[in-house]
């Protein structure tokens, strides 16, 4: 009951449900008037035998059998109450109280009532735990399960599983997964991977352990550094990598150790530092499960093994690109993924390029255009390969949404998916979430196992940092920020202001002409977005802002305009946008060439606005 509700309750029903307390008060008010020229102390035992009344005010977070109490003035008022979960009591805003825990429930003792009155009760949100269970349930009985909580900061949508940890190793058997159901038939996650808690009916993980295959079936050597495996004899569908192999732990795999073996998955145990070029050569292997602790990987360990769909990577490590700007994309993921849930009557549009995107758009002024749509800008580095990331992006778009790509230029092969190989800058991307490289049929790549080598050798020694960093506590160089430096849609919203002229950053002038643009461009980015038309969704082309003094002197305005026509002519879904608009004076960039200040941005945005009204409307 609210303070209105209670002002009601007392106006309206009070005197009818209680008449005999209205008896009395209408006795103890006769009895103070007439006695109030006499004597005093009959007023003041008058004062302590009437009866007081405390309503608790509304409060979802707490369980409470009534909500109005009843006793004689002075005298203490003890209230049973439990608080929903997720929550906990912490006090309430009654002057003299007393307030103690027993087990679930709390005893509240409310001091000296001499007056009616409304006492709100204070809870506080507790902080997210997530339960694990380890050894459960395929090898040792549930009595003996090993058990831990985890409560980190909940500073992304979704929550960063705990990584694996050393004392994870357990002779016989490698933690590769956790999962949602005891038997391994729920919501698979890799270790460290992110996981949507909503999801988690009880916010527990359970682990899920594989068998290592047979270690006798290994041929090794024994070296200062650990167990050298360097031939295989058996045969199995499922094959486990033993960790320790007599009482050492296995760390390398040698050249042509496994050689035209048909395996469905292939589980590399933690201790793994080293697989060698050649180690699986012209085997039939499906998923290959790792950690990201090893040192030498490439594609050259899997020679020959074109069929590998799913790569499924553990985090082992503490990741070091946490809170820049490379870990807003699994932020950017989180939030696409969520909006057909939380706004199932909205539909999406979603921008997509480098970092122009990044800082290019004003998405809470494009949804105020068109509130049918909710943004997700989905704009980070130009400088790693786009299908990946537009085949992620394409996985949760439906039907009616809306796809705005505006390639930038001095980055157009990889912007116009003319290839399809990895480089490790995705796997800088991704370092927060790996299960998003999950989510890929790696058979549609090239180079992913090598990339992720080069990534795994480039962050070597740099600082370690924690999942719980959000990108949105730091500007663009890590420096910490007081106010939130990335909205929701993923805007990078901090103020810029105009340069102090129009001269170009960078001397990186850029072609704006036709044969920067052969045909293997337009066939390579017709081909993607066919995949987003067939499916429904809208794939239109806008221009990437760009300093107009940072192009190269062949883009003359003649160029520029044939390149336009070229481009709408060739590409098979529609141009929305003026070349020559994507083109800014130099004052409305900001620190590069492609990066808008903050007024730079509402310029751009309107005319975005004005240009899908009237894709919109034909």
């Amino acid at each position: 009951m609210n303070l209105i509700d209670y002002r009601r309750y007392f106006s309206d029903n009070y005197y009818m449900k209680n008449k005999l307390l209205l008896v009395n008060l209408i006795l103890i008010s006769a009895l103070l008037f007439a006695t109030s020229c006499g004597n005093n102390s009959d007023v003041y035992s008058l004062n302590h035998v009437h009866s007081v009344q405390i309503v608790i005010e509304d409060n979802a977070s707490i369980s409470i059998e009534k909500s109005i109490y009843e006793a004689e003035a002075g005298d203490d008022i003890t209230l049973d109450l439990s608080a929903l979960p997720g929550f906990h009591i912490t006090g309430c805003d009654y002057a003299d109280y007393d307030l103690e825990k027993i087990s679930d429930s709390y005893s509240l003792c409310l001091h000296d009532v001499k007056y009616s009155s409304v006492v709100t009760i204070y809870t506080q949100q507790n902080e997210f735990q997530i339960s694990y269970k380890l050894n459960y349930p395929e090898f040792l009985s549930d009595s003996v399960a090993e058990s831990f909580i985890e409560a980190p900061e909940k500073t992304h949508i979704k929550l960063n599983t705990c990584r694996f940890r050393e004392d994870f190793l357990l002779e016989g058997y490698t933690l590769y997964s956790w999962n949602s159901s005891p038997d391994g038939t729920g919501l698979s996650v890799s270790l460290g991977s992110r996981v949507n808690t909503d999801l988690l009916t009880d916010n527990t993980l359970y682990g899920q352990w594989a068998k290592w295959t047979d270690p006798s079936y290994f041929q090794y050597e024994d070296n200062s550094e650990g167990i050298t495996i360097t031939s295989y004899t058996g045969s199995t569908d499922t094959l486990v990598i033993p960790s320790v192999i007599d009482k050492k732990k296995v760390t390398r795999i040698s050249e042509n150790v496994f050689s035209r073996l048909k395996i469905t998955s292939v589980i590399l145990p933690p201790t793994i530092k080293v697989l060698d070029n050649s180690a699986f050569t012209n085997c039939d292997i499906e998923e290959v499960i790792l950690f990201d602790n090893i040192e030498k990987i490439s594609d050259y360990s899997f020679k020959n093994c074109s069929s590998i769909k799913t790569i499924r990577i553990n985090a082992a490590a503490d990741p070091v690109y946490s809170g820049s700007y490379y870990a807003t994309f699994p932020d950017k993921m989180d939030y696409l993924e969520q909006l057909s849930d939380k706004y199932p009557d909205n539909k999406k549009l979603v921008l997509f390029s480098g970092s122009s995107a990044r800082f290019g758009y004003d998405s809470p002024l494009i949804e105020e255009a068109f509130p049918e749509y909710k943004v997700a800008n989905i704009g980070v580095f130009a400088y790693t390969n786009a299908l990946p990331q537009l085949d992620l992006i394409l996985l949760y778009m439906d039907s009616g949404d809306i796809l705005l790509d505006s390639p930038e230029f001095d980055a157009s092969r990889r912007q116009f998916c003319v290839l399809n190989k990895f480089d490790d800058k995705f796997f800088n991307m991704i370092e927060e979430d790996y299960s998003l490289l999950e989510k890929l049929d790696i058979r549609n790549y090239s180079g992913v196992l090598s990339a992720f080598g080069e990534y795994l050798l480039s962050r070597r020694g740099m600082s370690e940092r924690s999942y719980d960093l959000s990108p949105s506590d730091f500007d663009e160089n890590f420096n910490p920020v007081s106010e939130k430096s990335y909205n929701a849609q993923g805007d990078y919203c901090l103020y810029r202001p105009n340069a102090s002229d129009d001269l170009p950053v960078f001397d990186l002038p850029v072609d704006y002409e036709i044969s920067a643009f052969p045909s293997e461009y337009i066939d390579a980015l017709n081909n993607e977005a066919q995949k987003f038309i067939d499916k429904g969704i809208n794939f239109y082309f806008t221009y990437a802002p760009r300093n107009i003094k940072a192009l190269s002197d062949i883009s003359t305005d003649a160029a520029r305009k044939e390149l336009d026509d070229y481009l709408r002519a060739s590409l098979t879904f529609p141009v929305i946008s003026d070349i020559e608009e994507s083109l800014y004076p130099g004052r409305y960039l900001f620190e590069t060439d492609n990066h808008l200040s903050t007024e730079g941005v509402q310029i751009r945005t309107n005319r975005i606005i004005s240009d899908l009204k009237k894709q919109l409307d034909k």
